[in-house]
């Protein structure tokens, strides 16, 4: 609360939000920072490297996200519209940036921690995939953090939710209440890390031990929601439907 303070006071970092209402719009990076610092006090403590290169890769995809949210623009959304923005005006936009950064740091971490090239490629390409779902979730407050809690919710009747993911969902909490009473926004940085924790949750951290047929499941419900997204409004959709938009709503003051 006293960071958005000051950010307000000296119009740092401000953003209007769906209502055109001017809010700090990056303190996802301060969400992503909190749980990097879980993470290392967990590496700390155990030795395992695992712990060391989560926490530095959800700082590198939170950070890609802050990138966007200051430097970023609305000429152009969607995978399809980067592209051919690129291709026709040769701007390399901080969307496209995020396109081709995220793939590359999921995959580094994933080969560093012993996973085969082939098996990484497919996780950078599912793991993008998941980043970019949760960023498309972030345009109303809490939106983005309720869709992480019910994807989990639904998820651990299928997959073990470890003591590490619980402390990690833990400290949303805070954030949530903030961007739900629109004290602030998260920002890409936010809704980057969320979108790359389900993922983690979802392959139980690259354990060893994972459900595969549920992966692929998910993995193809992530795929066609993306592509939706292309031709679909997710806050269209959510507002037409009695059920998603009542919880939508919930808690929120507009």
């Amino acid at each position: 609360m006293i960071s958005t303070f000051y950010l307000k006071r000296y119009n740092l970092l401000l953003k209007e939000n769906f209502i055109g209402m001017k809010i700090p719009c990056c303190m996802g990076i301060v969400l992503a920072l909190s749980w990097t610092i879980y993470l290392l006090q967990i590496f700390f403590s155990t030795t395992n490297v695992k712990w060391l290169i989560l926490g530095i890769s959800i700082c590198c995809i939170s950070f890609i996200g802050l990138l966007d949210d200051i430097f970023g623009d609305n000429k152009s959304k969607g995978f399809k519209g980067h592209v051919i923005r690129f291709i026709k005006n040769g701007e390399f936009s901080t969307g496209l940036l995020k396109m081709v950064s995220v793939p590359v740091v999921i995959f580094v971490s994933s080969v560093i921690l012993q996973k085969e090239v082939v098996e990484s490629v497919f996780y950078a390409i599912f793991g993008s995939l998941c980043v970019n779902l949760f960023n498309l979730f972030d345009l109303r407050p809490g939106r983005c953090i309720k869709v992480l809690w019910i994807s989990v919710a639904v998820l651990s009747f299928f997959v073990h939710i470890d003591r590490v993911a619980v402390g990690l969902l833990t400290l949303t909490i805070p954030f949530f209440i903030g961007d739900l009473r629109e004290f602030y926004m998260l920002g890409d940085a936010g809704s980057n890390a969320i979108g790359y924790l389900f993922f983690l949750i979802l392959t139980n951290s690259y354990s060893a031990s994972y459900n595969l047929f549920l992966i692929w499941a998910v993995f193809i419900v992530v795929f066609v929601l993306n592509v939706l997204s292309e031709r679909l409004s997710f806050s269209k959709v959510i507002e037409r439907n009695k059920f998603l938009n009542f919880i939508d709503m919930l808690g929120r003051k507009n």
